[in-house]
């Protein structure tokens, strides 16, 4: 099917560039499933107009494969232009028709006088209440779609250069400081984008065309970073428009509470911690310091993947750089420590950001709790460093955790740590980082151990009160080929584990021997990090 598929979207190339409105959503998807790389996305993202950044994207589907997914996605998300062109195909008797060859595309898009007069007048003629009716051709098969519709009929809609959207409270989505408010409305091509309006005054004029650059910042074009759209201004507001998504963090953590959605609310909440911090690495590797993460600033998009969001109070740092000193930043509850303790001027970090996504990580894995408590106590404990982790239940997440939100700056890991912590490996990973750490010379010759006073007080160190700290006692009958000579902490259990990876896989995975000591990932970690072994 393939080819077919392939031949479909050859043979319709040109209407496709005119048509096609979710440009930016289409290269998400297609990113995702690596049928095109960063640079590709990078070069649609820059493109001055939709129809080029369609052209860039047809470019990049060099082969059938690539077509074959593309056409996948139009049938299941933009229904209505998939069935136009199907008809067209079989009123036109073009079914079995074989694809246009490049130079009759080329002929198509240089001579427009060559493609159907009617469809083209009938483009240059639409009014703008014809444009409306090309709202969204997938026709919001989503969260919004009823207020999507009602739009459409509006009668005291507004139009702000492309963009449409009515001030009625039923189409409020949101609202931030500075008496910012948030609505669903749509561009004049159709895309569907929440509106942020921004009241014109000195100090969100500076915040506006602050979250504006960072935006449109090529460095931060991300799945996991809300995509922009639009932007305009009348003699009173700033519009901002971006991708419109389904949820925010909090309005999604209470439709997965939900009954219906209990099998997979545990794996959920672990994706979308990732993907939140994959999208502050974005940041952090472009030298931005969000500043304002809560759970308000994460949103959820149609594939329930998650942004982030609000970047109105984020700063690029200056080259060499590594703080920023300005006024008081960020959302009460949702600041670091050095932050609330500051007397006039704060200094911020990526590590203030670090912290306060670790407290992120807690709401979301203790289903709404924060672990510098509730109210008053809040800002105190946050000050002071007092904290409570028990409502996470998961180990890997507890130690994630708690290394985030450490009172002290220096002692918190970056965000290229965070994501290589253990309670983000995968079978895969495990077995890599068993492999290489396994393969250590110093691991190697273990018997030698304590003549490295450095290394043998580091795994004794994390050894101790461990679930493996009597390890070979400990071990199940079924453990066999257990070397006699192995020392009875980490190392010797890193052998072990290493050798069974290697030899005994089979015996690896029926006995589970990771999960037999829960606490043996994070000690080989810290084990690493402290040696300054590279795995």
């Amino acid at each position: 099917m393939e080819k077919q598929h392939a031949e479909f979207v050859d043979r319709h190339r040109s209407e496709l560039i005119q048509r096609v409105t979710a440009v930016m959503a289409i290269a998400d998807s297609l990113l995702a499933v690596k049928i095109i790389h960063g640079e590709t996305y990078s070069n649609i993202f820059v493109a001055s107009t939709n129809m080029d950044k369609m052209r860039k994207l047809l470019v990049a589907l060099n082969t059938n494969k690539a077509k074959s997914v593309f056409y996948n996605w139009l049938k299941d998300n933009d229904r209505f232009l998939f069935e136009d062109l199907k008809q067209k195909e079989i009123e036109q008797g073009m079914e079995g028709a074989s694809a246009q060859t490049s130079s009759e595309v080329l002929e198509t898009e240089s001579h427009p006088q060559n493609t159907n007069t009617e469809q083209m007048e009938a483009v240059q003629q639409r009014t703008e209440d014809q444009q409306i009716t090309w709202w969204n051709r997938d026709r919001s098969r989503t969260r919004h779609k009823t207020k999507i519709e009602e739009l459409q009929r509006e009668t005291d809609k507004q139009k702000v250069r492309n963009l449409w959207f009515c001030k009625a409270e039923k189409y409020m989505i949101g609202s931030g400081g500075s008496g910012t408010q948030v609505y669903i409305g749509v561009t004049e091509d159709g895309i569907e984008v929440a509106i942020k309006i921004i009241t014109k005054n000195p100090k969100n004029i500076k915040e506006f065309e602050n979250e504006l650059k960072l935006l449109q910042d090529s460095k931060l074009e991300s799945p996991y970073i809300v995509r922009y759209v639009s932007s305009a201004e009348d003699k009173d507001f700033y519009y901002l428009a971006n991708q419109l998504c389904e949820y925010d963090l909090v309005d999604y953590m209470e439709y997965l509470r939900q009954s219906e959605q209990k099998d997979r609310k545990e794996t959920t909440l672990r994706r979308i911690v990732k993907e939140i911090l994959l999208g502050l690495q974005v940041l952090h590797r472009a030298e931005v310091v969000h500043r304002d993460i809560k759970p308000r600033n994460v949103l959820i998009d149609k594939e329930e993947r998650a942004r982030l969001a609000d970047f109105g109070l984020s700063r690029k740092l200056e080259e060499g750089e590594t703080t920023m000193y300005t006024d008081r930043a960020g959302t009460q509850g949702w600041e670091a420590t050095e932050i609330i303790n500051q007397t006039e001027i704060g200094g911020y970090k990526m590590s203030s950001d670090i912290q306060v996504a670790g407290m992120l990580t807690h709401y979301i894995l203790s289903d709404g709790k924060h672990p510098f408590g509730d109210g008053i106590r809040c800002l105190v404990n946050i000050s002071e460093g007092k904290y409570s982790l028990e409502d996470i239940q998961d180990i890997a997440a507890k130690d994630l955790i708690e290394w985030m939100i450490n009172k002290e700056q220096d002692k918190r890991p970056n965000i290229d740590k965070v994501l290589n912590h253990p309670y983000f490996w995968d079978d895969k990973r495990i077995r890599e980082v068993v492999h290489n750490l396994g393969n250590k010379e110093e691991v190697q010759e273990y018997k030698n151990c304590k003549n490295n006073e450095k290394l043998y007080e580091t795994v004794q160190k994390y050894t101790e009160g461990k679930t493996f700290s009597d390890w070979k006692r400990e071990a199940p009958e079924t453990w066999t080929k257990i070397g006699k000579n192995l020392p009875n902490d980490l190392l010797g259990l890193l052998r072990h584990v290493r050798n069974a990876l290697g030899h005994q896989e089979k015996e690896f995975y029926e006995e589970k021997m990771i999960e037999k000591f829960p606490d043996f990932l994070i000690s080989l970690h810290k084990l690493a990090l402290d040696m300054g072994w590279e795995y």
